[in-house]
């Protein structure tokens, strides 16, 4: 599964969006933009971290697997 991250300058996870992979005609199109000093990561999630349930433990985690 697809995931996009968005990072800070430092490298810190600030958030995440996941977009199903089909859409209905007419649904609408959503893309996160970074902000000043911010950067847009799409990753492969990793199996073991699909059912994490704390956004903070999420973010902790995909740290790991972003570009630097």
């Amino acid at each position: 599964m697809k995931i996009t991250v968005i990072t800070d300058e430092k490298g810190n996870v600030i958030g995440t969006a996941r977009f199903p992979k089909r859409k209905a005609k007419g649904d609408p199109t959503y893309q996160p933009v970074a902000g000043h000093g911010q950067q847009v990561h799409e990753i492969e999630l990793p199996s073991e971290l699909e059912n994490v349930q704390s956004a903070e433990a999420l973010h902790r985690e995909l740290k790991k697997y972003t570009p630097k």
